[in-house]
């Protein structure tokens, strides 16, 4: 009968973790340049053997949910005309110098401002960088950029962005909604010779989130949860009986 309590439960726990996936994914699909996260579930097996004689009553295997993949499918881009909003086509992402420490990570989020000292910013997340890793001084929103990334201002600079390529197939960990640090260590200025990306001026790539399909895995795992605690309650009520039974005998 415990057998029964252990699955049920491992279930109720598996879907509810899958569930806090999905719904962080539906609160951030307005969150511009968000990817997805998909639950990766792993199993584990665990031996149960019989006390009074040790004989092997075979393996069982609980869900468990490790680890979330994000997906780093290109969203749909939004046309704003602002001059500040940016939208990258291609694996590439914008540099952004963490305002709290400094560290290099990475964004698809293109909303860029201009902060109180005339740098490009991502709002208080921190300051864009350049293609040599330096903060982006503009001082005026009176700029235009290029297809290839070259931004160029009205005094004349042209200054190329820093960008960053991941594969679409690779993984990073998040740092914040739209904040990304790299799994596999790729560094600024990575791009592949001959790789084509664009770089688009008064746009922003929206999130990725399918919101259709997340729904339709909440409900699913909260149909789960839902079966696993009747489940919980039969065997809950088969454990009652047989201690019952086990008192009259004795």
């Amino acid at each position: 009968m415990l057998r029964g309590f252990y699955t049920a439960a491992n279930a109720i726990v598996h879907e509810q973790r899958i569930i806090n996936v999905k719904t962080n994914n539906l609160s951030n699909v307005g969150t511009a340049g968000f990817k997805s996260d998909t639950a990766i579930p792993t199993t584990f097996a665990e031996k149960m053997l019989l006390i009074q004689n040790r004989s092997d009553t075979g393996v069982i295997r609980y869900r468990t949910l490790q680890e979330t993949f994000t997906n780093l499918e290109q969203g749909t881009w939004e046309e704003t005309g602002s001059r500040l909003d940016m939208a990258l086509r291609g694996s590439v992402f914008f540099n952004i110098a963490r305002a709290s420490d400094g560290e290099v990570l990475l964004t698809r989020n293109g909303q860029f401002n201009i902060d109180a000292e005339g740098y490009l910013a991502l709002g208080s997340s921190g300051r864009v960088l350049d293609a040599a890793g330096n903060e982006i001084m503009l001082g005026t929103a009176d700029f235009t950029v290029s297809e290839e990334g070259v931004i160029t201002v009205s005094d004349g600079r042209e200054i190329a962005l820093g960008l960053t390529y991941v594969d679409e197939y690779d993984d990073v960990y998040k740092v914040a909604d739209s904040l990304m640090r790299p799994m596999n260590g790729e560094v600024m200025g990575n791009i592949p010779p001959d790789y084509e990306y664009v770089v688009m001026q008064g746009a922003y790539e929206r999130s990725n989130v399918n919101v259709a399909r997340e729904m339709t895995e909440v409900m699913s795992a909260q149909s789960v949860i839902s079966a696993s605690a009747n489940a919980l309650k039969v065997a809950n009520a088969l454990n009652q009986t047989a201690a019952n039974e086990l008192m009259k005998i004795n």
